[in-house]
Order: structure tokens, then C-alpha cells, then sequence
């Protein structure tokens, strides 16, 4: 009996009207841009070990536009000097915030340390990333008079 009486009074879902939405212009919401402005601002007032890959790689092609604006290079040397650093990023080279020197307010990098540019005879420039080695180091025991054997 119970389980006739909770049939017979359940709710069904209801069909809602969908309303026009073709008179509102979403691409001029003020606010929405507003907070999409102050998040990329702040996005990249962070150190450069500290922000995300795409906008390191954003920072990086902004680099490279500045030097060869800077040096007049050709744009077979652009795309060569992107895609030396984007490589440089992929192996990891360029995250520390030792090899980048990033300044946090004007957002941009100022330079890349293991970065080498050379000019050939011919007028092109060559560029080549300096990878850190790492070598080991032993110490030398400090053998005391005590604890050297006896001849």
C-alpha cells in the first residue's frame, strides 16, 4: 500500500523553457575580461621556476622576438634559436632559475646563461646551448697521526 502512495505522489522532472539567448554579446562581459586580464598578469609575476610550462614557452618566444629585433637575424635563424631553447626546455636545462635570468616585473627574460651565440664569417648567426656537466668530486680522507698504520 505504501509503495502505491509514493508512486502515485512522486514528482516528475519538468521541462524548463529554454530562454533566447541570441540578443546577449558574451565576448564584451567587462568583468570576465577584467579577471582574465588580472590572472595573466599575475600568472607571470611568479619566478621563472615557478611558472607553468606554456608560459615559460610564451616568455621564451618573447625573448627570442627581442633579440632578433635587436640583431636583425633572419627568420631561419628565429626559428632555429626557438627551437635550440624549446629543446634546452624539454631536457630540463632551462628550469632552473640560475640558467634564466627572468625579471618577475617586467615579465620577461633578460638572459639565458648557458645560451652561446656566435657569428660566422658569412654574417649568420649560430647558436648553441652549454650543458652543465656533472662531474664528481672526491675528497681526500684527513688521515691523523692516529690512524695511520705503523711501518
Amino acid at each position: 500500500m505504501s509503495i502505491s502512495i509514493y508512486r502515485m505522489y512522486r514528482t516528475k522532472t519538468q521541462r524548463r523553457s529554454v530562454t533566447d539567448l541570441s540578443g546577449i554579446d558574451f565576448s564584451q562581459n567587462a568583468g570576465l575580461e577584467q579577471m582574465l586580464l588580472s590572472e595573466t598578469t599575475a600568472a607571470y609575476k611568479k619566478p621563472w621556476h615557478r611558472l607553468e610550462r606554456g608560459l615559460r614557452l610564451n616568455r621564451i618566444r618573447a625573448f627570442v622576438d627581442d633579440i632578433v629585433q635587436q640583431r636583425s637575424m633572419k627568420e631561419s635563424e628565429k626559428t632555429a634559436l626557438t627551437s635550440l631553447l624549446m629543446k634546452a626546455l624539454d631536457k630540463k636545462i632551462l628550469n632552473s632559475k640560475t640558467a634564466v635570468i627572468y625579471d618577475t616585473e617586467q615579465q620577461k627574460i633578460t638572459e639565458i646563461k648557458p645560451l652561446v651565440m656566435h657569428q660566422s664569417a658569412t654574417g649568420e648567426f649560430l647558436f648553441q646551448i652549454l650543458e652543465k656537466r656533472n662531474a664528481v668530486t672526491f675528497r681526500r680522507r684527513h688521515i691523523s697521526e692516529q690512524d695511520a698504520p705503523n711501518n
